[in-house]
């Protein structure tokens, strides 16, 4: 099934990611000014993505980002990515700003736990740098630090009204289970897809002993958007949405 595109006269409310192919099944990109969720299993794609919405921001569109690592060092991110011939570092730091906020070895779970002084010194920096993209890459790996759903809850609320304040352009990314990855509700962070106002499950298989990458659009506020699932490529130039499954090889 495909829904309408979205109408080109709103195609300013919408972020373009500079990914080839999802900015055309979305209508334009991402929801200018608010948060999308970006789900799939390990090894999906799912940094290579994030970073390629943030490079093609502060490159083509004026828009210095942020990302905040919570599982890669900004040493290792930067190293990844640079396969890809994005030239990052000419980016770094006025541009694109990598704030490493790995949790530290052997932290306990604790209640006293919260995101609050991380996202007073991300003010700080966002004002500083008139950032208007921002990733938050792994939040589960820092939400795992709290010790029920309760706590975990009360954090993401606080996330989310902290960037819906900031105006800024937001990509969170959370592992999925790699059997499931399509149902977010059994997932420990599940409760998100209700806040954000777009949602995108990336998933890496093994078909028929071929390696197939897919993506699909699984909410988008406010906007028509394609529903199927589409095949991904991840190529010199990073991520390259192209044909669906059903239709041939991908690109």
């Amino acid at each position: 099934m495909k829904s309408d595109q979205a109408d080109p006269a709103k195609t300013s409310s919408k972020t373009a990611t500079g990914i080839v192919g999802f900015d055309r099944i979305t209508g334009g990109g991402l929801p200018r000014e608010r948060t999308t969720l970006l789900a799939g299993g390990s090894g999906a794609g799912k940094t290579v993505m994030a970073l390629q919405f943030l490079v093609h921001g502060a490159r083509h569109c004026q828009e210095p980002g942020i990302f905040v690592a919570f599982e890669e060092n900004s040493q290792r991110l930067q190293a990844n990515a640079s396969s890809f011939g994005w030239k990052m570092e000419t980016l770094i730091p006025n541009k694109l700003f990598i704030l490493d906020a790995q949790p530290p070895p052997g932290l306990v779970q604790s209640g006293d736990f919260d995101l609050g002084g991380m996202l007073a010194a991300l003010a700080v920096k966002v004002k500083a740098m008139q950032a208007k993209r921002i990733v938050l890459d792994a939040l589960d790996v820092v939400m795992a630090l709290l010790p029920d759903i309760e706590a975990r809850r009360r954090e993401i609320y606080r996330l989310n009204a902290w960037l819906l304040a900031q105006h800024l352009t937001a990509l969170i990314t959370l592992k999925a289970d790699g059997e499931k990855p399509n149902d977010l509700s059994q997932q420990p962070l599940g409760f998100m897809q209700f806040m954000v106002d777009c949602t995108v499950i990336l998933k890496h298989s093994m078909v028929a002993g071929v390696s197939q990458r897919t993506l699909r659009v699984q909410k988008y506020r406010g906007s028509g958007f394609d529903e199927d699932e589409s095949l991904f490529v991840i190529g010199k130039r990073g991520l390259k949405v192209g044909t669906r499954p059903q239709e041939g090889p991908a690109p």
